[in-house]
């Protein structure tokens, strides 16, 4: 909470996630929806409005979707006024159950944010979908390792598909923000849509984020926190080595 106060006292947008994924067990799952709860309660009086992130492997995707749905909605109970709720990506075996509980709880009215990962060959078509659904969309470029027939390689061959989607969502009318650190893709953007929102990971590139602000530019920061960090890390190191 400190750090969400400083950054916002600076000037950004913050998110806030409790680490966690690839949950398995019941207990775990009750763990987390707990933490996330706590969250929850301590962002009501917080301005401007904190965003908050889930993994849905962490609240129970894999062990039920039943299971999934009844975790957040009882973390949407207590959920701030202003705020989304913003849904992780995650490897190419969860995108379809991942998707489908987005759109169901979107359908329920619940103020949800998905993950696009352009590397995916498959989100020009959930694109798709989350225009028809008129879903804000946080598009990033995606970090799990995935077969070549499944994702776009590493470089060129996603930065294209990074900008198409892109154009898609902004021609569809969703509220695009974009989530990466390549100063020469979030460049080339800025400069031909309508001023998205850009999305940043705390502590990288942050001289970027600060000079964004100074342009005028909306900024949100990603502030995760917890014990579960280990993949995180390794999440990143495999996204700092495709950049």
């Amino acid at each position: 909470m400190d750090t969400i106060e400083r950054l916002h006292a600076d000037g950004f947008m913050t998110a806030i996630d409790v680490f966690g994924e690839a949950v398995s067990d019941p207990a775990s799952v009750e763990q987390a929806v707990s933490d996330y709860v706590r969250v929850t309660r301590r962002l009501a009086s917080v301005e401007p409005p904190v965003n908050v992130w889930v993994d849905l492997s962490n609240l129970g995707l894999d062990i039920s979707r039943e299971l999934c749905m009844q975790s957040v909605e009882r973390i949407l109970e207590s959920f701030p006024d202003g705020s989304l709720l913003q849904i992780r990506a995650h490897d190419s075996t969860r995108t379809e159950r991942i998707l489908d509980v987005a759109l169901d709880l979107a359908g329920r009215g619940a103020p949800v944010m998905p993950t696009l990962q352009a590397r995916l060959r498959r989100s020009a078509e959930d694109a798709r979908r989350l225009i028809a659904a008129q879903l804000p969309v946080l598009l990033v470029k995606g970090a799990p390792l995935e077969p070549p027939d499944v994702a776009n390689q590493w470089g060129e061959e996603t930065d294209v598909a990074f900008i198409a989607l892109a154009h898609q969502l902004h021609a569809g009318g969703v509220q695009l923000a974009l989530g990466t650190h390549d100063p020469v893709l979030r460049e080339a953007l800025l400069a031909s849509l309508d001023n998205p929102p850009v999305e940043m990971l705390l502590g990288v590139r942050a001289q970027d984020g600060c000079d964004l602000l100074r342009r005028g530019r909306s900024v949100r920061i990603y502030v995760p926190f917890g014990r579960d960090w280990f993949r995180y890390w390794v999440r990143r190191l495999a996204e700092a080595r495709g950049a």
